[in-house]
Formats: structure tokens, sequence, C-alpha cells
């Protein structure tokens, strides 16, 4: 007797030691590892819904999953103080997990001491379970499974208790109900349940016991279906109803997965198995073998084979051939210790015989052997960080993002962000699955990308991506650029987020959604790029005929530098200079480039053009700053040079632009407004100080301003060219030698506008609001009473009875400085409603048109910085 009572207490305290070091080795580093993962965030902010909502979910519960295991972890948070007790929502469910853990712990010792009869089993089986790798990735997340597997164990155990009574199979079925209402997955084991209890009932009451077990366990679980009866979703939904349905989502769980079977290597289970053996190929090979030996010892030893059925049935679930989560292994590990438990155990006294020390000796050795090569396969359980990134990328939103932004996250952030002990709180992040799938939370973004702000993603994301399950989702990231990223943390892991492939969760990162516009100006950009470049950098204007001009050279060489399109610009800049930099005695840009009268392409006028010869010159300064290259630096300013020698002229003291190198007619000079640009000139200021080009800023104002008025000191708009008396500075009609569409304003004046709120923008020049100034009010009631034009006369009467994209740009650039309110509203129904989506405005091969529809998005989007004083600014 004494011995007994000495042996139990021994065994008390080897139980004391074992789930000591069960809980150790869940809990040590289980805040840091495995990285969260979405399922866990759903389970809590389900958790948190109960508690805070009076909800089982925070968004439309759809019968996805019984709600007991989420009920049980808000009654966790009750009792503990609270979600944010432990800190964060996701630690205080991970306790709770740690907690479970030793419990389960404490029940398969039970169970495995009763079908074995002996403390060597129970003891490996523990220790495996508590040690092996793969059961701490999965045990430590918060899962319905470990919650399912904790009351399926104490279903088992009450099964085992002497004396087996009614009232414990009432007890046991009562459990197992709870354990369906957990996660579903728990019907596989009732054909071992049933054999349980059948075995272990009374004789004379085996058939009660059975009919009971089966109705208080279907009783139980039966809750699940009222419930949906009660709220009227338990049937299909028919035709013109808006609700969810308990026998469709059953329907839809059933068909998921990939359907291959357990063996084609691209089935779910197979996928799976690697992943299982991966992390830990001891147990799962040990684990197999001893299941085969036990089935064996089954044949003979009746109470062996409850265990079997378990284990059986489980892997059938396993390799059914529907969709297999990694995580759902979770029901079988501890059925696999055991297996490996009672096999080691059957060895040691078939070897040991009734020699004790023999005993001691084989138990000690198999302990060792069975054990430490699961436990020591892997020691990431314990060093590894992989929530850390996941950590701050929740405290980077809090600390960078407005909280009434709209956020796309994984559901681990969930519940964090709605910490009230942290501010902000971020009501408007939704999980990306409920984004994706939720109707009703994708019409709170109206169905549309462009109502999202941030997007938040890691591991999961991408996988769903990857998988095609997440076509929103992934447009939303295709239109976001990278504003803040942490990890991967560990060396093994492979990230590349456009290709869509993580082999880890050990990273998160933080896009912001681009503006709409600025989508449109980068397909745009590459849309122009597909239709209009061809060769390694010649521009076509397919609209006019084909031909190439240094103005489109220029604006592709501005929109390459403002796009950070290294690449391209290098194309355009050499096709640029290979073909129409061959003037003899500067190196200014011969204007025209088409074919002559034999088809053959060439130079076909060799006359500059003043725009195209500083905006190739400013592209190159702004070149040189975006990409430190010193060749550009050189190239502009030899081009700098050859403008003021042969494009200025000195009228009176004063340096003009003129339109180009033979402006000179008689006494007069050909001057084309729209060429000048006061923003530029500054900027050749600092490069080229020998001459003096602030003097041609002061100049280009003044001639704006004489141009702007009519001989009675009107107010008129600028015209397309006019005339510079060489001797007096008065300016004229241009006529005479441009045609009848020089003094109207048109395809050429509108430039002008655009040009001097560059200036506006880029130094603040109180002269170019002034000068702006002038003509909001006139564009203002043109478009107000929906009379706007593309060619009016001077004085503003309308030539053409069409408004045109390219010459809108001059009224945009007006209330772009002068009427903050009313560009937003010019710009969204004349630019950006003539968008379309595959990234183009109006017609896809007008070339004018589809660069100043860009000039102007970019200016009114704030694209346009001064990449002189600004490096680095590149749109992409």
């Amino acid at each position: 007797m004494i011995e007994k009572i000495k042996q139990h207490k021994l065994e008390i305290l080897l139980i004391g030691i074992i789930l000591i070091i069960s809980a150790f080795a869940h809990g040590y580093n289980m805040f840091n590892y495995p990285y969260y993962e979405s399922d866990e965030g759903t389970y809590m902010s389900q958790a948190w819904s109960v508690s805070e909502q009076g909800n089982l979910a925070p968004y439309t519960y759809w019968y996805d999953h019984a709600p007991a295991g989420w009920l049980f972890i808000a009654g966790w948070a009750k009792v503990t103080g609270g979600y944010f007790a432990f800190g964060d929502a996701l630690a205080s469910g991970r306790i709770f997990m740690l907690v479970l853990h030793v419990c389960i712990a404490g029940l398969l010792y039970f169970i495995t001491r009763k079908l074995s009869n002996g403390i060597l089993a129970p003891t490996i089986a523990v220790l495996l379970f508590s040690l092996s790798p793969l059961g701490i990735y999965f045990q430590r997340r918060i899962l319905l499974d470990n919650i399912m597997l904790f009351w399926s164990m104490i279903s088992i155990a009450i099964l085992l208790k002497d004396n087996l009574k009614i009232r414990h199979i009432v007890l046991s079925g009562l459990a197992f109900g709870i354990a369906i209402l957990t996660k579903e997955t728990a019907i596989f084991f009732i054909p071992a349940l049933l054999y349980g209890v059948y075995l272990y009932s009374h004789v004379m009451h085996r058939r009660i016991a059975l009919v009971q077990w089966l109705a208080v366990t279907g009783s139980v679980t039966s809750l699940y279906f009222f419930y949906a009866l009660l709220k009227g979703e338990f049937f299909p939904v028919k035709a013109g109803e808006h609700r969810v349905s308990l026998l469709e989502t059953f329907a839809y769980q059933s068909s998921r997965g990939s359907g291959y079977p357990f063996w084609n290597i691209q089935s779910d289970f197979y996928h799976a198995f690697v992943t299982w053996l991966s992390r830990d190929p001891y147990l799962i090979i040990f684990g197999i073998v001893s299941t085969l030996i036990l089935l064996v010892f089954a044949l003979r030893d009746k109470k062996l084979r409850m265990p079997v059925l378990l284990i059986v049935f489980s892997c059938l679930f396993l390799m059914r051939g529907g969709l297999i989560i990694d995580f759902y292994v979770i029901l079988l590990i501890p059925f696999l210790a055991l297996a490996i438990g009672v096999v080691a155990q059957k060895m040691m006294i078939a070897l040991a015989r009734n020699s004790k020390l023999w005993r001691y000796a084989l138990s000690s050795a198999l302990v060792l052997i069975l054990v430490l090569p699961s436990a020591l396969s892997s020691t990431k359980q314990y060093i590894n960080n992989e929530t850390e990134p996941q950590l701050k990328a929740m405290d980077w939103i809090r600390e960078n993002v407005d909280p009434k932004k709209k956020i796309v996250i994984e559901n681990w952030m969930y519940t964090e962000l709605r910490n009230p002990n942290k501010d902000p709180i971020f009501n408007d992040s939704e999980w990306y699955y409920k984004v994706q799938l939720d109707p009703s939370i994708r019409s709170k973004f109206q169905n549309s990308w462009k109502n999202i702000d941030y997007i938040a993603i890691s591991y999961e994301t991408l996988q769903t991506i990857q998988k095609g399950e997440g076509d929103f989702i992934g447009s939303i990231l295709a239109k976001s650029e990278l504003v803040a990223s942490w990890g991967p943390l560990s060396k093994g892991t492979y990230l590349n987020v456009e290709q869509l492939i993580s082999t880890n969760g050990d990273w998160a990162q933080v896009y912001k959604v681009r503006d709409p516009d600025e989508i449109y100006i980068a397909n745009s950009w590459k849309k122009y790029k597909e239709d209009q470049i061809i060769s390694y950098g010649q521009v076509i204007d397919t609209y006019s005929g084909g031909h190439t001009t240094s103005e489109g050279q220029s604006y592709a060489l501005l929109r390459s530098v403002w796009m950070g399109d290294k690449n391209e610009f290098d194309g355009v800049w050499n096709w640029t200079k290979d073909h129409m930099q061959y003037r003899p005695n500067d190196k200014l840009f011969s204007w025209l480039w088409d074919k002559d009268d034999s088809g053959v392409y060439r130079i076909k006028d060799h006359e500059a053009a003043s725009d195209a010869d500083q905006d190739i010159a400013l592209a190159l300064l702004f070149a040189y700053k975006q990409w430190g290259d010193p060749q550009y630096l050189d190239a502009a300013k030899v081009i700098i040079n050859d403008i003021w020698k042969h494009e200025v002229v000195e009228v009176k003291d004063k340096n003009y632009l003129v339109a180009n190198t033979i402006a000179r007619h008689g006494d007069l000079y050909l001057i084309n407004p729209s060429y000048l640009s006061p923003a530029t000139y500054r900027i050749f200021f600092e490069t080229d100080p020998a001459h003096d080009w602030m003097s041609v800023v002061d100049s280009s104002y003044q001639l704006l301003n004489e141009v702007s008025v009519n001989p009675k000191g009107e107010l008129q708009l600028p015209s397309n060219w006019v005339m510079l008396d060489a001797d007096t500075g008065a300016t004229s009609s241009a006529v005479e030698y441009t045609g009848q569409t020089s003094d109207q304003y048109g395809y050429d004046a509108f430039r002008v506008m655009w040009r001097i709120a560059l200036d506006e923008q880029w130094n603040k020049e109180p002269r170019a609001e002034a000068y702006l100034s002038k003509y909001q009010s006139f564009f203002s009631d043109q478009f107000k009473e929906q009379k706007l034009v593309s060619v009016y006369t001077n004085s503003g009467l309308p030539v053409s009875d069409v408004g045109n994209i390219s010459t809108d740009v001059g009224a945009l650039s007006v209330f772009k400085v002068t009427d903050k309110k009313l560009v937003d509203q010019f710009y969204q129904e004349r630019i950006a409603s003539a968008y379309n989506e595959e990234g183009y405005w109006e017609e896809r091969n007008n070339y004018y048109g589809q660069n100043w529809a860009w000039f102007g998005t970019a200016l009114h989007k704030d694209f346009l910085k001064n990449l002189w004083s600004t490096p680095g600014m590149g749109i992409e």
C-alpha cells in the first residue's frame, strides 16, 4: 500500500514536471513565433464583436463556422480583464491557447495512461505532443481546431473513466457536441467515440448509452441549425432575397479545395503533407509506423481500437480530396503521439521482461530516442521573431495614417486597430477577404478601388491573390505604391510581391493606393509609349501624317523624366540627338523629320523651334538632377548657350525669346507667346549665369501683359503669334506672317496659361498669379455657361463650336492658381471624364491631345515637380 502511495506521488510529480515542460515549450517566445495569421484575427475579432457589439461577427455572419469557439474566447476575455489585458488582443488569445494546450496535455496523459496502463506511454505522448515543432507551430495560434481538440479530449477522457455511468455518457456527449459547435471537423471523431461508448459502457446499458450519447451530442449540435432557422437563414436563398443561408454555406464549404485525390501532387493534402514533413518529419514518420503497429495490437486489445479509429478517421478526413489547410493536422497530432507512446511502451515491456533495471534503462532510452529528434528538429519556435514586422506595421499605421482613411488589412490587425486603449482608432479598416467577397463591405467602398486609401499586406494577401481568389484586392495592390516595409526576418523566406510569391509570413508591408489621376498619368504614359514612340525613341505624330517634330521629342523627354523613366528618356534623347541635332552652327534641333518627295525619312526642315529647344534643355537638367549623369548637364549647357546666342534677341535693352533662329522679318521679330516659360529661365540662370536669363523672365511677363490688352486698354486673350518691333519693342499682329489664326487664342496660345502656372507653382511668382487672375472670370463664365470652346478671337468671341481637351488645359491652368474649388469640378468634367481606362484621353492616336491632357492632369495633381530643386521626385 505504501509503495502504491509512493508511486502515486512520484507519478503526480512526473505529471507536474511534464506539464511544466509542456507549458514552457509552448509559452516561450509564443508572442514572437509564428507570425500572426488572419484566422487568428478572425476569431479574436468575432469574439470581440460578441462582447462589444452583441453580434456573432463584425461582418455578416454567414455560417462558415459554428460560433462556440469564439464564444469561449469572449468568455476568456471577460474573466481575464478584457481583450487588451495582456497588451494586444492576439496576445490574449495566444495565452488562452497556452492554457488550453496545458489542459490538452493533461488530458492526453490521462487518456494514454488509461489505454496503456503504464507511465512510459503517456510520458512519451505528452512530451512529443508538447515539444513537436509541428505541434507548437499550430497550437500557439488562435485556431478553432485547438479549442475543438480540447473539448474532444474531454469527451474521450470521460469515456475512459472507471465505473462509467449514464451521467458520464451524457457529459461526454455534451462535451463532444460543444466540440462540433466549435469546429465541424470534429464529426470525423464520431465513429471512434461511438465505439468508445459501446466498449466502456455497461453491457446491459450499451444501447441506451449509444442512444443517449448521440441524442445529447445531436441536441447540442442542433442549436446551430435552430439558430439559423429562427433567423430565417437556414434554407437556400430564393430569387430576390438578400441574405445568407446555412445550407448554401455548407454546400460552398464542401466544394472548396483542389478536388484532386490525395496522392496527386496538386492536391491540397499533398501540399499540406509536405509542409508537415518539413516541420517535423520524426513525429509524422514515427506516428505513421506506430499507427500501423498499433493497428495490429488492436486486433487483440479492444482498448486500442478507439485511438486507432481516431487516427484512421482523422486521416480519412485529411485525405478526402477536399480543402485541406495545413493547420488541420492539429486534430491528428495528439493521437500520433499517443500511438508512438503506446507502441514504445509495449516494446519496452517486451524487451525488458521482468527486469526493473532494464525497464528504467529502456524507458529512458526510448524517451530520448523518440522525443529528442522531434524536439530538436527545429529551434525556430524558441528563437525566431516573426510577429515583429506585423506589430511594426500596426504601429506605423497609427503614427502615419489619418484614422479617417479607408484601409484594407489582414485580419490580425482588426481588433488592434480598434483598441480603445490606443489612439487613434481606425474604424474604416476592413479585412481584405471581406472587401473581396462581402457585398456590404464592397459597397462601403462603392465597389471601387478609388475609394480605398491604403492596403496593408503580408503572406496571406499574396496567397489569396496568387490563387486567383482576390482579383479586386489584386487590383488595389497593383494601383498602390509601397510606403513602408518590414522583414522578412528569416534568411529562408523568399519574397517577391510583384510575382505574388511569399514562402513565409515574417514580413509586412503597407501600400498607399495611388491617386486615380496618378494612375491615369502612369498608365497613359505607358500607352503613349506603345502608341506614339517607335524605334529606340522616335515620337510619331500619327494623327497628323506620321511626322516627327522637335516639339514631340521634347514632350516625351519631359514626360519620361517626370515619370522617372530613365530607359525611355535615354532612348528618346539618343534618337533626338542622332537625328535632329545636325545644324551646322549650333546644337539646337531641327524641328521637322518627315518623308521627302521620294518617301525617305530625313530632316524636312532644318529650322529650330525655341520652345522645343528650351524644353529639351530643361528635361536634360532634370535628368541630371534625377540620375546624376554629368553628360546630361553638359549637353544641356551647350543647348542653353546656343538658345541664348541664336534665339534670344535684345530689343531696347531687354532680352526676348523669339520663335526660332530666323525669327527676324525686316524690323520685326516673330514671337510665340506660348513659348515663353519664366520658370525655365530661372533654372537656366543657375546653370548659365554668364547670360542674363532673369531678364528674359521679366521680358516674358512684360510682353504677355502687353498683349493681354487691346489698343483701347481692354482685356484680351493672348494670341497664338505676335510680332515684336526691333526698334521700339512694340507688339503687333503676326497675321501677315503666320496666317489668319495668328490673332486667335487657340492651339498654341493656351500653353501660355500652363507655362505661367508652372512659375506660380514652383516659385510663387506674384506676377504669374496676377496674370492668370485676369482671365479667371472669362474662363469661369464660359465653363459655367457651357460655352467653353477650343478657339477664340482675341476679344473672346468663339471661333469654333466645340471644346478640345488640349485647349481645356489653358482654363485648367488658370483655375489651378485662381480658383481651388472650381478647378476640381472643371478637371472632372472636362479632363478626367474623357479618360479611357486603357490609358488614353478621347482619341487614342491624337498625339497633341494625349500630351496636353497628361500635362494638364499632372499640373492639377501637383505631379510636375521642379526636379532641379527637388531631385528624386519623379512620379514612379
